[in-house]
């Protein structure tokens, strides 16, 4: 008898698709904007892992050769420091980006995430876009990162880390904390169980605006795209300038307009496994 070829697919989702139909939507992610001052919720949707976060995680997961085909934003965006050699560590989840290719004019053109692409090098907002001569502190630069100069007259910084260490839960869907009985109570429980990261992380109302005032002008100040992204630190003349920085995740939502100088906004990003 012939043996019988059996063909599973599985994805980091827990979902299972026909061959003819692998979804290729990565890690569940929740993400919540608000608004700093007044802690309305102004915007909550789903993040997409992309080709390169995909190429990350399988990496990650099994002891697969470190042989990343798709480019980094160093070479793209030609950040200053870059180095092109063995890392030194382990590239992590770092850092964040934001841009503006997410959504067209109007707010209904979100436009859907497409698996191939990450945010366009042409489309990255800096979040600080200082003048040479009134560059970041020392303190500031442990939260700005990707720094170009531009024009001989400015320094661009693509990059931002994270308010807090990311937090991670595995509790019932009530909210309840698991702990060594786990297997012993779901025999009794229907409860289901949640395993998360939790990413704290802000735009400032001192992030992004510079730059469009030195550029295109205030009123084009907007946002409707983010990536969180995996890098390694090096440190060149006492400060880090990460490497290989390339994103995870993508998320496409509406217009945020940044025209009010007052306006900062705080992001939780939940990331469900």
């Amino acid at each position: 008898m012939k043996p019988k070829n059996l063909y599973l697919i599985d994805n980091i989702q827990d979902q299972i698709h026909d061959k003819s139909n692998i979804k290729r939507d990565g890690l569940k992610g929740v993400v919540t904007f608000r608004n700093h001052e007044t802690g309305e919720i102004i915007w909550k949707g789903h993040n997409k892992v992309i080709l390169p976060g995909a190429e990350f995680i399988a990496l990650s997961l099994f002891d697969l050769p470190d042989n990343i085909i798709t480019p980094s934003y160093n070479t793209a965006l030609n950040l200053e420091h870059t180095v092109y050699s063995v890392p030194t560590s382990t590239n992590k989840v770092f850092l964040f980006c934001v841009g503006t290719d997410g959504c067209g004019t109007e707010n209904s053109q979100v436009f859907d995430i497409d698996y191939r692409r990450w945010i366009d090098e042409k489309s990255i907002v800096p979040f600080q876009y200082r003048l040479l001569e009134k560059d970041l502190t020392v303190s500031d630069r442990s939260l700005y990162f990707g720094r170009k100069e531009i024009n001989n007259k400015y320094y661009a910084y693509y990059f931002k880390t994270f308010n807090s260490p990311p937090v991670l839960s595995r509790q019932w869907s009530n909210g309840n904390p698991i702990d060594a009985t786990v297997y012993t109570m779901a025999k009794a429980n229907a409860t289901t169980i949640e395993t998360f990261v939790t990413l704290e992380f802000s735009i400032t109302k001192d992030d992004c605006r510079d730059f469009f005032i030195a550029t295109t002008g205030i009123n084009d100040a907007r946002i409707n795209c983010l990536s969180i992204c995996t890098a390694w630190p090096k440190i060149i003349n006492g400060y880090t300038y990460y490497q290989d920085i390339r994103p995870v995740t993508r998320l496409n939502f509406p217009n945020e307009p940044l025209i009010d100088l007052r306006k900062g906004i705080d992001i939780t990003y939940q990331i469900y496994f």
